[in-house]
């Protein structure tokens, strides 16, 4: 785990920057883009680990994977970092820009869990209910997860919704033992 401290300079940088140029939400949809390719590229992030490839060999890669995708502005963020040899914190650091955008944005991120891929309409309702509930921006992020065995499980922050057919299953025969135990107990 790499401090705090190593990335979140180099991320509030970034914000500031994207702030005063009024760019936050190009950025912000590029640093997504960062962070989906470092993500799925466990390569990439090995390559650029690596401290016997030259900081050149590192930025011509990254300039050919990003050039075309992102905006110069992300690119020379990214640049910056492999200059000053913080290459190994570049997937923080990205994570955390992120964090930063949404918390300015009022933007809250949904961790919904559902048996199976809800239609496009089924996805609006929902983000809009929650929108209602939270009074913020949200950013859904769907999981297909079958142990729920029907309905859904939000996650907002340290909040959790449950309402999964497994937690009634569960309430269902708690309440049933429940019975059973005060039959006993009156008998």
């Amino acid at each position: 785990m790499i401090p705090e401290s190593v990335y979140s300079k180099y991320s509030q940088a970034m914000f500031d920057i994207a702030q005063s140029d009024n760019s936050l939400d190009t950025v912000l949809a590029d640093m997504k883009t960062v962070r989906t390719v470092m993500r799925e590229n466990e390569n990439l992030r090995k390559f650029l680990g690596n401290p016997l490839v030259t900081a050149k060999a590192k930025k011509e890669t990254l300039e050919k994977i990003f050039a075309s995708s992102v905006s110069s502005i992300v690119c020379r963020f990214l640049y910056v970092m492999v200059d000053r040899r913080r290459e190994a914190a570049i997937t923080e650091a990205v994570e955390n820009f992120i964090d930063l955008a949404r918390a300015a944005q009022n933007i809250e991120v949904a961790k919904i869990r559902v048996i199976k891929p809800l239609t496009a309409e089924e996805e609006t309702a929902l983000v809009k209910k929650l929108e209602t509930m939270t009074g913020k921006k949200i950013e859904p992020m769907y999981y297909t997860d079958p142990s729920i065995l029907g309905g859904v499980v939000i996650q907002i922050g340290d909040q959790v919704i449950d309402g999964s057919l497994k937690r009634q299953i569960r309430n269902m025969e708690h309440a049933l033992l429940q019975g059973s135990v005060a039959n006993e107990v009156t008998d």
